[in-house]
């Protein structure tokens, strides 16, 4: 592996942690009735109807609709595109 793809994987890594850790935070926080995370689901679906072309079809995408769909407790039996993604990104180290 090169040191720019090292680098690569490093940075998509830390990216993945902090989605992981805001889903984190908003189910706690949901959890000790602070905030409703439907709120949160609205956002995200508003940022996905504002979803600039070239956006569209890659992670971030795939992000902003597995952060909705958990908040909105969507979880499906299959993995989304999301979480197959970072699967696929883990199996490879």
């Amino acid at each position: 592996m090169t040191r720019d793809a090292g680098q690569f994987e490093a940075l998509l890594e830390a990216l993945a942690g902090l989605a992981a850790a805001n889903i984190v935070l908003v189910e706690t926080l949901h959890e000790h009735r602070v905030l409703d995370k439907t709120h949160f689901a609205h956002a995200f679906g508003r940022a996905l109807d504002g979803l600039a072309p070239e956006h569209r079809g890659g992670m971030i995408e795939h992000v902003l609709r597995n952060l909705r769909d958990r908040c909105m407790n969507l979880r499906g039996g299959a993995d989304s595109d999301a979480q197959e993604w970072l699967r696929k990104l883990l199996e490879r180290t």
